[in-house]
This record gives C-alpha cells, structure tokens and sequence, in this order.
C-alpha cells in the first residue's frame, strides 16, 4: 500500500493530469500497445501515467490516463470514400490522426473502411463548397460582355471562341484571375474601326472662289456714248474631293479566330479599303495590329508597334502563302 501511494504520487507530481490529461476506457481485446499508437505516445509514457507495472496486464473496462486535452466532437462528418486513409483524411480537416481515432474508436491507424461515416473533432477545418461556375451564353453579334456572378475569364473566351490571350490584351487586363462582377469586356479591339474610319476619311479641298473685278469706264462729256457693261469672268467651277476608299463593312461581324503561324487572325472581321482587304490580328505576345492582303497584287502588309503600315512585300512563310491563298480564294 506504501508503495502504491508513493507511485500514485510521483505520477501527480510528474503529469498534472487537470492540464495535461485525459480519460479513455479500455475496450475488450484492446492492449496496452493499441492505446498508446492511438495517442501517439510510448507505453513506458502510460505505464508510468498509471502506475502499471506489467503492460500484459490490463483490464477491459479499467479508465487510463492518457495525455493531452480531452479531445471533443464537433458537429462535421465525413464519410471514407475509396483510396482514402485515417492520415489524409486528418490532412484535409486539419487535425489530428489520434484525435480521429479518440473519437471514432479506431484500433488500427492503418485500416479505415469504405463507407464508414468518421466523426469530426469541434477545431476541424471544414473545407469550402466546391466553386460552381456559372455558363455563358454568347450573344450572337456581339461586340461587348458584361461579367456576371462565377464567370471566368476562360469560360468567356471559350464561349464566344476567343483566345484568352486575345481578351487579355483587347481589354489590357492587369490580372487575368481578377474579373470582376459587371466588367464590359471588349470582344473585338474597339480602336480597330477607329482606324478604319480615320483612313477612310476623304481629304476635303477649300474651293477656290474666283474675284471678276468690274471694268471702270471714263464718261466722255462731249458724246454721250453707250457702252455695254463688261460680264464678270465666271466663278471657277468648285473641285469634287476625291474620297479615299471606304470599308464595304461598317458593322463588326461576331469573331472568327483563326491561327497563321503565330498570329492570331480574326476571319470573321475583314474589311475592305483601298483596293485591299484589312482584318484585326493578335500577334504571338497577344499585340492588336492590323493585316491587309492585297490579292490583285499578291502581296501582304501590316502595321507596326506604332499603327503606321510597313511596305508590301510578297508573302514568304508557310503561313504568309497560306493566308493570302485563303483570303484570294474567298475573294475570286
């Protein structure tokens, strides 16, 4: 009996168990070794806890002091699906595994069953409902989309058959991730038919207005002599400006993105000026600038980072040669 106090009062001395421990009850067939891998700790720590002096000796039903906090259900649960283990699941709710094999009365760390529905301890992280994007519905003709609730940008894009770079760089998006709710979003580069109408503005002449100034006759005093007025020189005729070329099209069509080599062309969009045929391109950086094709001529030209037209030249890539063959084909 001395001993047995002596014991029971070096364990309160080494483990206040009012701070740092807790109760379970031994369940049948359940050794000393299952309580201790449940916890996470030795079963010399237990022995000593409890004052055991032999671990085969244990009793079903008995309560052992094991330690840290009692462990508390909270109301989360999550039922096994298949390919999970006890250490995943714990991962995911970011507790843990001792604390769901406190809790649910697991022997083996290792074994958990399909099915089985795992009770939650109260600190469990829940995970997010899973984020449900809402569809687009592409508009037919249209130059503009306004973001609603859950639409990504990818889902835009892939609605109205855009690239993604292409909305990115048309709307100068800083951060791609970030759309908000309401944002118009351009579906064609809206400086496109500002340049048309620009070039395709007629250069206006001011009419030469033409002075007849009146012939000034002397009286003579002797003879009174009648002298037919002098006709003014008639007006010059006005000059009619000559008007540049203007576009066939002056409504944009809904887009057609096609790939040439590293540009991005936007098929569904050409126009006609000056003899030639102009279409908005993305270049491999996802740059705006203009393609013209001149199929009488056989030859391409494109603006530069400026917006200024380079010089024709024939095409010489792959890519070129099968552009302006597809274009000149639609065109005889």
């Amino acid at each position: 009996m001395r001993r047995t106090a002596l014991a029971a009062l070096l364990l309160t001395a080494w483990f206040p168990l009012s701070a740092t421990a807790a109760s379970v009850t031994v369940r049948s067939g359940e050794t000393l070794s299952d309580i201790a891998n449940r916890y996470g700790v030795s079963v010399g720590t237990l022995m000593r806890m409890n004052g055991i002096r032999n671990p085969d000796l244990v009793q079903a039903g008995s309560r052992l002091q094991v330690p840290g906090p009692t462990v508390t259900a909270g109301t989360g649960r999550h039922r096994v699906n298949s390919g999970e283990t006890l250490s995943s699941i714990a991962s995911r709710y970011q507790v843990r595994s001792r604390d769901l094999m406190a809790l649910n009365n697991l022997r083996n760390a290792n074994h958990v069953e399909v099915g089985q529905t795992l009770r939650l301890p109260s600190n469990a992280v829940m995970p997010r409902p899973a984020f449900k994007p809402v569809a687009v519905t592409p508009i037919p003709g249209a130059t503009e989309h306004t973001v609603a609730k859950g639409q990504t940008l990818t889902q835009i894009a892939k609605a109205y058959k855009l690239p993604v770079a292409s909305l990115i760089s048309i709307n100068q998006l800083s951060d791609p991730n970030k759309v908000e709710v309401g944002t118009r979003l351009y579906l064609t580069d809206p400086s496109f038919q500002t340049a048309i109408t620009t070039q395709a503005q007629p250069a206006t002449t001011k009419p030469v207005q033409a002075k007849a100034k009146p012939v000034q006759t002397k009286a003579v005093q002797t003879k009174a002599v009648q002298t037919k007025p002098v006709q003014a020189k008639k007006p010059v005729v006005k000059a009619k400006p000559v008007e540049a070329a203007k576009p066939k099209q002056t409504h944009a069509k809904s887009a057609d993105w096609r790939t040439y080599g590293p540009l991005q062309v936007d098929w569904g969009n050409w126009q006609a000026m000056g003899g030639s045929q102009v279409v908005p391109t993305l270049n491999a950086q996802g740059q705006a600038l203009y393609l013209a094709v001149n199929c009488s001529a056989k030859k391409i030209n494109a603006t530069g980072a400026d917006g200024s037209w380079k010089t024709w030249e024939a095409p010489k890539s792959r890519f070129e040669k099968d552009l302006v063959k597809d274009r000149c084909q639609l065109k005889a």
